[in-house]
């Protein structure tokens, strides 16, 4: 990364965000979009941003891409973004070797480690370069993601008109690939999409890509309004959503090049999927969605919930918390940070799924 990119990357990540504190973040990130020529934008009632860059003639479909606004770390008064060489730590199923890398890190005035916010702040970070760089794109930063894509299930429909394709740069390490989110199919499995982007995203991240199951992420809701191929893939954070978590340099450069170079692939032609949920509801959110998480559901036989009444917004799950919120509830590990959003019709089939196969102790 060359020196002029590095320093726009730092300040950017510099900048304080915290889901539904997401302000500075917006501020900062339309001041950028006024200084790209070519780019027209506008923010929504939700405080998501729609941002487009077109040449005079053009009649394509735009290739979109997509990050959320905020991260999981508490505000600090200040971040110090300070580059350092570590070794990159298991992540997401892949082990790594001893080699050491270029990376970003954050640290109050005091030095003490803070979230850098890779999650989602190198999305974003990633999104603007495409801005900068191609000349007939679409970008779509939402907010308040990471309690449940709050942004992004009331996204404007009208920007998704004329696109062909949408791409999410919301997946830890370098070397994932979404294939489902919250139960929805992103692309035809095994299907001419992916058969073509795989080949791409392999050969400019410089490694195998594995598919997965993701729990939650803004193309989900995206991907149910819109009938086009969309995609999520790595963009270079590890230890997420805890104060230790960094930045990998070559990765972020590389997703950087993989966007790029996908666009070089799919060019302005629409890339169509249409995607309905089975018949069967319930069979596919067994399937999909909590078979493939990582939460060992086994645990929950001997869990009892501590302290909960009718006036609790907050109680405590064996090592989670629990937050009550209108629509569903968010459960925070108390070791990693990392949150979990189900919606009001989530937390009732899996409470169906506890009451008739785990006997939950305490609850009626």
């Amino acid at each position: 990364m060359d020196q002029i990119t590095l320093n726009r990357f730092t300040e950017l990540l510099a900048v304080p965000s915290k889901t539904y504190e997401e302000d500075k973040m917006v501020e900062y990130v339309s001041w950028v979009l006024e200084s790209i020529p070519g780019v027209e934008y506008y923010t929504d009632d939700m405080n998501n941003i729609y941002a487009t860059k077109k040449q005079d003639g053009f009649k394509g479909h735009f290739p979109m891409f997509v990050a959320h606004t905020d991260t999981v770390h508490s505000l600090v008064p200040e971040i110090v973004v300070k580059e350092q060489i570590l070794p990159k730590p298991p992540t997401f199923g892949r082990t790594f070797d001893d080699t050491q890398y270029d990376v970003l890190k954050a640290y109050t005035p005091e030095g003490k480690p803070t979230g850098i916010g890779g999650d989602d702040k190198c999305g974003i970070f990633i999104c603007l370069e495409m801005l900068r760089t191609l000349s007939n794109v679409k970008v779509g930063l939402f907010v308040s993601e990471e309690t449940g894509c709050v942004g992004s299930k009331k996204c404007d429909v009208n920007f998704l008109t004329d696109v062909g394709y949408v791409i999410q740069y919301d997946a830890p390490g370098n070397h994932l690939i979404t294939e489902t989110c919250s139960g929805v199919r992103l692309f035809e499995g095994n299907g001419k999409f992916i058969k073509r982007a795989l080949p791409v995203i392999e050969n400019t991240m410089g490694t195998t890509m594995e598919l997965q199951a993701h729990p939650y992420t803004d193309v989900s809701q995206l991907k149910q309004k819109a009938d086009v191929s969309c995609i999520n893939i790595s963009c270079g954070y590890y230890e997420m959503h805890t104060p230790n978590e960094f930045i990998v340099l070559d990765d972020v450069d590389r997703a950087i090049r993989t966007g790029i170079n996908l666009v070089n692939e799919f060019g302005y032609e629409k890339q169509v999927y249409r995607f309905s949920l089975p018949n069967d509801k319930w069979d596919y959110m067994s399937d999909n969605t909590l078979e493939d998480s990582e939460y060992d559901y086994d645990s929950w036989e001997n869990t009892t919930f501590d302290g909960l009444s009718d006036d609790d917004e907050t109680f405590q799950l064996s090592d989670h918390e629990v937050h009550i919120e209108w629509g569903g509830i968010t459960i925070e590990s108390k070791h990693t940070g990392e949150c979990v959003y189900m919606d009001e019709n989530e937390v009732i089939e899996l409470y169906e799924i506890l009451r008739n196969n785990f006997l939950i102790k305490g609850v009626e």
